[in-house]
């Protein structure tokens, strides 16, 4: 039985530092140490995300309804075009539908054909499912010949933690497939299972063997595990009635699949884990013990508090140094005095210019070691938000400028967490 790492603990840790310097007068060191804590919190208190993606027809939906133990999602041929699916806890069934610029709204119980009729980007579909407590499910458009449904796929990959990439045993592994997913970060290679799917068919199980043989040789450097599996006979299973038919579970690749999901997720979950422990034990617990330390003073000196606080709190913390932030914040200031300057700026010009540099940011970031070694993650962030400002731009309306705005401030949240390091850590690394 793979189980999850306890993180109420960390959390707890975490949430007691934001909440403690909450009042703290403000400075670039402070809130580069409560933005990297949230992160912290946020990814610990998260379910891991995994993705369910491959070509059109791979089966993929199918298997994202077994594992989510309910037919949730269409399979086969349908008529119904959908975006992104997500499919995560919840206490009672509902469907939110959403969009990169405005808010979400809320359908009570599973309602796909109404949520697709609203055109959105994504679509979450709330379930009362065990499973679904440690792992969320993303169920990602097809990709097909077209380059388009290339970028759509590699775009939305940049959402999940992990990959469950399902390939067609008839044709397994195309080259197609190869070249979609050589442009995956490796990181997210090395938190991914290739499902060969329809391996209950006869023609694909006759040549079974031989196929997962060349795949395992193919497979260093791309995925953790292959595996075979044959998604009807798997659901066959799981609803024998009057109890699972277990036999026939192992048999067809359900239990192998099922364990090599939570593995990886499990892996992911102790890895942010034993980031999050890792500035506990050098940043917040230190901080939190100097707040501690502080003596109590009468109500009327409320301000002599929150200096003493600040004192304390500066001489328990190592320097932080932040040099991707503060290129950061430069760049996106030339942008707004370039817009003060300008007599006439049309939207879709300020638009393109916060694409370019945030564009210019994440090449320079895919080779930077100014990150923290936590924060692999963060280049995706910058070309995920350089896609959503290249969307902006066919928008309408000054809502459009605001969302912007918003972008810039979140990547600067983002620098803000990944890239401060105690000044005493690059001494001893040597970097």
């Amino acid at each position: 039985m793979i189980e999850f790492s306890d993180t109420e603990q960390e959390v707890r840790q975490l949430d007691r530092f934001l909440s403690k310097t909450e009042n703290l007068p403000s400075s670039p060191e402070l809130e580069a140490l409560r933005a990297r804590a949230l992160g912290h919190a946020e990814r610990l208190s998260n379910a891991v995300a995994i993705g369910f993606a491959g070509e059109f027809g791979a089966g993929k939906s199918s298997l994202a309804n077994m594992l989510a133990g309910a037919d949730v999602l269409p399979t086969g041929p349908q008529h119904l075009e959908l975006p992104l699916v997500i499919v995560a806890y919840s206490e009672e069934p509902q469907t939110t539908v959403g969009w990169w610029d405005k808010p979400e709204k809320t359908y009570a119980g599973i309602a796909l054909e109404k949520a697709a009729a609203d055109k959105p980007d994504f679509i979450s579909v709330g379930l009362n499912s065990p499973a679904l407590r440690e792992v969320s499910l993303f169920d990602l458009p097809g990709s097909g010949a077209l380059e388009e449904s290339y970028d759509k796929a590699l775009g939305l990959l940049n959402f999940v933690d992990c990959v469950i990439w399902c390939t067609n045993g008839a044709n397994a592994w195309r080259e197609s497939e190869r070249h979609l997913w050589s442009q995956v970060p490796a990181k997210l290679r090395e938190n991914s299972v290739l499902a060969v799917t329809h391996a209950d068919l006869p023609p694909v199980r006759e040549a079974l063997d031989r196929v997962v043989s060349r795949l395992e040789k193919e497979k260093d450097g791309l995925f953790q595990s292959v595996v075979p599996i044959g998604t009807p006979e798997a659901v066959k299973a799981m609803s024998a009635e009057p109890e699972p038919n277990l036999e026939l579970w192992k048999d067809c690749g359900g239990q192998r699949l099922a364990e090599e999901v939570l593995r990886i997720a499990s892996v992911r979950r102790s890895k942010d884990l034993e980031d999050a422990q890792k500035d506990l034990e050098n940043l917040f617990l230190p901080a939190l013990a100097a707040l501690d330390n502080t003596p109590d003073v009468t109500p009327v000196a409320d301000s002599a508090v929150r200096i003493s606080d600040k004192e304390n709190l500066h001489q328990a913390l190592p320097n932080i140094s932040n040099p991707l932030l503060e290129e950061w914040l430069a760049a996106v200031t030339d942008i707004y005095e370039e817009v003060r300057e300008a007599t006439e700026m049309k939207p879709s010009a300020f638009l393109q210019n916060c694409q370019e540099i945030v564009e210019e940011f994440s090449d320079r970031l895919e080779d930077s070691e100014g990150l923290s070694p936590s924060a692999e993650w963060v280049p995706a962030e910058f070309e995920k938000a350089a896609d959503l400002l290249l969307l902006l731009q066919y928008e309408n309306g000054t809502d459009v400028l605001r969302d912007a705005v918003s972008i810039l401030a979140q990547l600067g949240d983002n620098l803000a967490w990944a890239g401060s390091t105690p000044m005493d850590s690059l001494a001893r690394t040597g970097t």
